[in-house]
């Protein structure tokens, strides 16, 4: 799908900061037949996107909201300024796990031509860029097996195993950074991995852990009250996330 709505495969600039999320997404992009540069940053993002990479534009920009340097939206800001109106830029699509207004607007409100809830699905990617609102599904399941599902579709059995497995180290290496913050009364960092853990527990359908997740974002970023509550309601759901993942990478492996 072009990014002028005709089929075939996209030049795509894939500015995502969490490595597991990053993986994940180039092999099923790749694997969809488009070409995929990936950077990790704010100030490498407009760089690719103005400057080219190799000597080439790009069809299709996907921008995280939150990157180092500077976040996404601002990328979106400069990308839009330096083009100075040009109408054969490439189209932007932002990526987000918040579920915060203040995030959700920033999305809407920086130029970008649509916004993707993560996890990044090749069907909602696809009808973006027809012009259509992907329709998300609220569950109340704690997990999702589409996410993994998909990858399965598209990538080898030892790839798939492989990035679960990853995604579940990176989840209870944060599960450490929180505890350390909580202790640490580190409201920002708080927030900062609350929305982390939101992300990379989405790629991967880990549904009750992404609510918790957002909810304390939610909690914290709205103002000086304890969130205590919250935090202990990701951490009762961090147990069966990781049960989860360890058991689907196991059962991936074996295929």
């Amino acid at each position: 799908m072009r990014a002028n709505g005709t089929a075939g495969p996209l030049r795509i600039l894939l500015a995502e900061d969490e490595a597991v999320n990053r993986m994940a997404a180039l092999a099923m992009l790749r694997r969809a037949g488009h070409t995929v540069v990936a950077v990790e940053d704010g100030p490498s993002a407009v760089a690719a996107a103005t400057g080219g990479v190799e000597g080439e534009g790009f069809d299709l920009v996907l921008m995280d909201l939150g990157l180092p340097g500077f976040d996404g939206d601002e990328a979106v800001r400069r990308i839009n300024a330096r083009s100075n109106g040009a109408v054969s830029g490439p189209r932007i699509l932002m990526l987000t796990a918040t579920a915060t207004p203040g995030g959700l607007e920033r999305c809407q409100g920086c130029g970008a031509d649509g916004v993707l809830s993560k996890p990044l699905r090749l069907d909602a990617l696809e009808a973006a860029l027809r012009g259509e609102t992907p329709v998300a599904v609220a569950t109340p399941d704690a997990f999702d097996p589409r996410a993994i599902a998909q990858m399965r579709d598209l990538l080898p059995p030892a790839r798939v195993a492989e990035l679960i497995g990853k995604t579940a180290g990176t989840l209870r290496q944060y599960r450490v950074t929180l505890a350390e913050a909580w202790r640490g009364a580190d409201r920002p960092m708080l927030s900062m991995m609350a929305h982390k853990v939101a992300g990379v527990s989405a790629q991967y359908g880990c549904l009750g852990l992404r609510r918790a997740a957002q909810a304390l974002e939610a909690a914290v970023e709205a103002g000086p009250q304890d969130v205590g509550v919250f935090l202990e309601a990701l951490d009762a759901a961090y147990g069966p996330a990781l049960a989860y993942l360890d058991a689907r990478a196991a059962e991936t492996a074996a295929f």
